[in-house]
C-alpha cells in the first residue's frame, strides 16, 4: 500500500503545499488508492527533511518528481496524456518554470509580509502547543527568508517579484489559450504541477497582490478550478 506523507496545513480548503497537492493530483490521475500520514509524524520520516514523501512498502521516495517516476515505473502510471515527445518537452519546460520560478513568488507572498505570516503561523503551526508555536514559526520564517534570498527572489522588491511572476503567468496563459489543459483536451503530468502551483497562488491572504495578479488571467483561474474539480484532493485515498 502506498502512503503519502504530507503537510496537514490547508489554505482555502486546498493543501498549502503545491508539491503535496501535485502528488495528490498525480495519484488521482493514476487512479491509485493510498493512505495518508500528515503533520510532524510525516516530516520526521522525510529523508531530505522535506515533504512530500511516498512510502511504498518499506521504501521512502522523497520529492514529487521522483514520486512521479516511481509511479510510472512501479505502477504503470501513464502521465503522458498520449502526447508526442516534442509536446511533452514543452510540458516539462512549463512545469519547471512553475515549480522553480512561479513558486517562489507564492513563497515570498506567504512568508514575508507580517499580515500574511500571521495566517501562515496559524494554519501551519496551529496544531502545536502555544508555548512552542511562535518560536518554531519564527524559526521557520527565518529559514525561508534565507532560502528565498539565496535563490534571488527574496532580494527583489514586491513590484519586481510581481513583474517576474506575471511574465510566467502570461506564458502559461498563452500556452493554455482556450484549451482545457496545457497541451490539449487531455491532461498530462505538467497539469498536476502547474495546476497545483496556480491553486496555491490563488490562496486568499490579507496581502493579496499576488492573488490579484493571477486573477488577471481568467483562463488560468478556470484551469486551476478545472484541475481541482477533476482531481479532488485525496479523491483516491484509501477508505
Amino acid at each position: 500500500m502506498l502512503t503519502h506523507h504530507k503537510f496537514s496545513a490547508k489554505l482555502d480548503g486546498v493543501s498549502a503545499s503545491p508539491f503535496c497537492l501535485k502528488v495528490d493530483i498525480l495519484l488521482a490521475m493514476a487512479g491509485l488508492s493510498y493512505d495518508v500520514l500528515e503533520g510532524p509524524a510525516a516530516l520526521q520520516t522525510a529523508p531530505k527533511g522535506k515533504l512530500p514523501v511516498m512510502k511504498d512498502q518499506e521504501e521512502l521516495i522523497a520529492d514529487s518528481e521522483f514520486i512521479r517516476r516511481h509511479l510510472v515505473i512501479n505502477y504503470n502510471a501513464d502521465f503522458s496524456g498520449g502526447y508526442s515527445e516534442a509536446e511533452l518537452a514543452v510540458a516539462h519546460a512549463f512545469m519547471r518554470m512553475a515549480e522553480h520560478s512561479l513558486y517562489f513568488v507564492t513563497v515570498c507572498t506567504r512568508w514575508l509580509p507580517d499580515e500574511n505570516f500571521a495566517v501562515i503561523e496559524d494554519q501551519f503551526f496551529g496544531i502545536l502547543p502555544p508555548e512552542m508555536r511562535s518560536a518554531l514559526a519564527n524559526e521557520s520564517r527565518k529559514s525561508v527568508i534565507t532560502k528565498v534570498n539565496n535563490h534571488g527572489y527574496g532580494q527583489h522588491t514586491w513590484e519586481e517579484r510581481l513583474a517576474l511572476g506575471r511574465a510566467d503567468l502570461q506564458a502559461i496563459s498563452t500556452q493554455l489559450g482556450d484549451k482545457p489543459y496545457l497541451l490539449g483536451d487531455r491532461p498530462c503530468f505538467a497539469d498536476a504541477a502547474v495546476g497545483a502551483q496556480i491553486l496555491c497562488a490563488l490562496s486568499n491572504l490579507p496581502f493579496s497582490g499576488w492573488r490579484k495578479t493571477v486573477e488577471q488571467f481568467p483562463n488560468l483561474v478556470a484551469y486551476a478550478n478545472r484541475i481541482k474539480e477533476a482531481y479532488p484532493e485525496e479523491a483516491t485515498e484509501a477508505a
